[in-house]
């Protein structure tokens, strides 16, 4: 599975859902997901099928209608999804220092170009006198 795909983050309830799924490791029935899900979490059958589809819409999970029946199978590991977000979070920590620095310097820029402005504005004022 690449990268990008999974880099995708997942919610609380996504991620309680998956982490079920990894345990299992083996294609599970809608139905036994919502028994789980219900005797787990004490959730309705709503909840779960949302995030099925959720889960399904990022590709994590593949889903299988077979004879009327859908059935859920894992497309990306517990490892391949933490290496994801880890890679994700050592991105975007740079990412925030760089943005950090940039508006600061733009920051500078801005009250050095306002200050230039003012003094013009002042000088021009003094030679009309």
């Amino acid at each position: 599975m690449e990268q990008q795909e999974v880099t995708d983050k997942l919610r609380r309830g996504e991620l309680m859902l998956m982490e079920y799924m990894w345990r299992k490791k083996s294609i599970l029935s809608k139905k036994e997901i919502i028994e789980a899900m219900k005797q787990r979490y004490n959730w309705r059958k709503s909840t779960t099928e949302i995030l099925l589809k959720r889960l399904v819409k990022m590709k994590t999970l593949k889903k299988k209608v077979v004879s009327f029946q859908s059935n859920y199978e894992v497309l990306v590991t517990k490892k391949e999804y933490l290496n994801a977000r880890k890679e994700e979070r050592d991105t975007s920590k740079y990412d925030n220092f760089f943005i950090k620095i940039f508006t600061t310097i733009h920051k500078r820029n801005n009250t050095i170009e306002e200050k230039l402005k003012k003094f013009i504005k002042n000088m021009q004022n003094i030679v009309k006198r």
